[in-house]
């Protein structure tokens, strides 16, 4: 019983991959990405992750300058 109410108290969280779709853009992608985390704040989730894989088709991928 005492595991059950540390889990009901665990913050939830959220990880996305941004994905691109069919003919769409990464700027697409990470405009649906914002729309989940906000979706997901509402619901009450504490902590959205937005993976980062470069060079992975279907995927967006921030490009930062060295």
């Amino acid at each position: 019983m005492a595991n059950h109410s540390r889990l009901a108290s665990t913050p939830l969280s959220v990880l996305d991959l941004a994905h691109v779709r069919q003919d769409g853009t990464a700027a697409e992608a990470f405009h649906n990405s914002l729309a989940l985390a906000q979706h997901a704040e509402s619901l009450g989730y504490k902590r959205f992750w937005l993976a980062e894989h470069h060079n992975i088709q279907g995927v967006a991928a921030l490009r930062l300058p060295c």
